[in-house]
């Protein structure tokens, strides 16, 4: 209270972010270079400057406590990810300059073994950064990705080969955020469970 008797307004100091909210702040970093397409000195340091912006400004609710990442985890994710980003790169490239018909596409339905609107987030964008696959849309109740994929193989087995692209790349994105979450069965922040074939 101030002595006039009204309610002062919090500080700067008030107004710094919380270091729980700091993941909240990574993520913007990383949407903001994606955005950008490029993650030069200069998008990350305005990603950086935007995010604490938004942060003071609009302040918002701090995370609860997370697992702690694991650094082997994050390493083996970003390497599947940059081979699954050169292979299917490769393979849409062919598609465009062969001679025929452009392949057929579908929508397939994906379960997810987390319920932690985090990884399933990172599950999508990460699935969403892999040309041939974009996640059109998100069942967060039944935890379940739509993507859009080609069809590249056998049409009998898309959804499968689908299915199983997106298993691979979650159980890398628990591994790495949420390492023990899938070996010991334990919540990651809301639960996991065993996916639905």
């Amino acid at each position: 209270m101030s002595p006039q008797g009204g309610t002062t307004r919090p500080g700067l100091r008030g107004r710094l972010p919380h270091r729980r909210q700091i993941p909240i702040m990574t993520w913007m970093v990383v949407f903001w270079c994606g955005l950008w397409g490029s993650v030069s000195p200069v998008v990350v340091v305005g990603g950086v400057l935007t995010a604490f912006a938004l942060v003071a400004v609009f302040p918002m609710p701090t995370l609860p406590p997370a697992p702690r990442p694991s650094v082997l985890g994050a390493v083996r994710l970003g390497a599947y990810v940059l081979f699954d980003l050169l292979r299917s790169s490769l393979q849409v490239a062919w598609f465009a300059v062969r001679p025929g018909p452009v392949p057929a596409s579908a929508i397939v339905a994906a379960p997810l073994r987390s319920r932690s609107d985090a990884m399933i987030a990172a599950t999508a964008e990460i699935l969403s950064l892999v040309p041939g696959t974009l996640v059109v849309d998100i069942d967060v109740p039944s935890g379940t990705l739509y993507l859009h994929a080609l069809v590249t193989g056998d049409p009998e087995r898309v959804g499968d080969d689908v299915r199983a692209s997106v298993r691979r790349m979650e159980e890398r994105v628990l591994a790495a955020l949420a390492p023990g979450a899938l070996r010991d069965g334990v919540a990651v922040a809301d639960d996991v469970r065993e996916a639905k074939r």
